[in-house]
């Protein structure tokens, strides 16, 4: 599967070999020909950093670019944010129901038990961004 996902964005700045690109994420509901009168589209912009450009030389601030990312990419991020720290509050809401009936110490003991979890995503945040990086394309305007 080699599908990839593309966003287009704006350079805001390059030093040394990263860039750092803006780009606007929509909803699927903002490329909806009601948008502009309804509440439910979403739009936010967003900078990300990308390392490593092999000829950043060729690139200045305010040209429009593509990034890239594989769609495993997308997936393992997805897995990284939402999956895992999910699984992780539902086993330890499950385990403290075996030890306890309050509820409400269940479910704080589920949002505790995420912290370290955190902390260890924050102390890995140098490897993840290297395992969770775009690569940039030029846009070719003819």
């Amino acid at each position: 599967m080699s599908q990839k996902i593309f966003h287009s964005g704006t350079i805001e700045s390059i030093e040394g070999d990263s860039m750092r690109v803006r780009i606007v994420q929509t909803s699927a509901c903002a490329a909806c020909k009601v948008s502009a009168h309804c509440h439910a589209a979403e739009q936010k912009e967003k900078v990300v950093d990308v390392c490593r450009v092999k000829d950043v030389s060729v690139y200045h601030p305010g040209e429009t670019v593509m990034l890239v990312a594989s769609s495993q990419t997308g997936m393992r991020a997805v897995t990284v944010a939402f999956l895992i720290p999910f699984l992780l509050m539902v086993a330890t809401v499950f385990v403290c129901s075996r030890f306890t009936d309050s509820e409400p110490l269940m479910a704080l003991a589920g949002i505790v038990f995420l912290i370290p979890y955190y902390i260890v995503l924050f102390l890995l945040r140098n490897r993840l961004q290297e395992q969770f990086a775009f690569s940039v394309e030029k846009i070719n305007n003819n």
